[in-house]
């Protein structure tokens, strides 16, 4: 599904900032994307603001070129975590500069990087990416 709305350069410029609340995630340890336990090395989204897992979360690790394809299921609640998420944490134990979020599946259009370590809601300056996020990757990795 392509979706037709357009932000400019200037929201995405402004998306590599993310002004918004730090969080870390939780401990360290072996552990597979979607697996229910966001370690340090993945992105953690949710799917309301203020990051409530009890109301859906779901564990990033690996790349993934389509959330409506596979099992990326919130934890704590039904549905799917397409076009779905609201706030997010990001880990602070990757070798990476941090994670990218994409408007579109196949990790294209209009993306959102999130600096390792940084957390928030997709609200304010960053509304109009709320709900709309369709694939995911990592960035600036060795």
């Amino acid at each position: 599904m392509r979706k037709t709305r357009f932000f400019g350069a200037t929201a995405v410029a402004v998306a590599a900032g993310v002004v918004a609340v730090l969080g870390t995630a939780t401990s360290a340890s072996a552990a597979g994307s979607g697996d229910g336990t966001c370690v340090s090395t993945e992105l953690c989204v949710y799917r309301l603001y203020d990051r409530h897992a009890s109301d859906g979360y779901f564990d990033l690790g690996s790349p993934d070129k389509d959330f409506s394809n596979g099992n990326n299921n919130w934890f704590n609640h039904s549905g799917n975590i397409n076009d779905a998420i609201s706030s997010y944490t990001a880990g602070t134990g990757t070798s990476c500069d941090g994670y990218s979020l994409f408007w579109n599946k196949d990790m294209s259009g209009i993306q959102m990087d999130i600096p390792k370590g940084w957390g928030g809601n997709l609200a304010g300056a960053y509304a109009n990416f709320n709900d709309e996020f369709s694939s995911y990757s990592k960035f600036g990795c060795p």
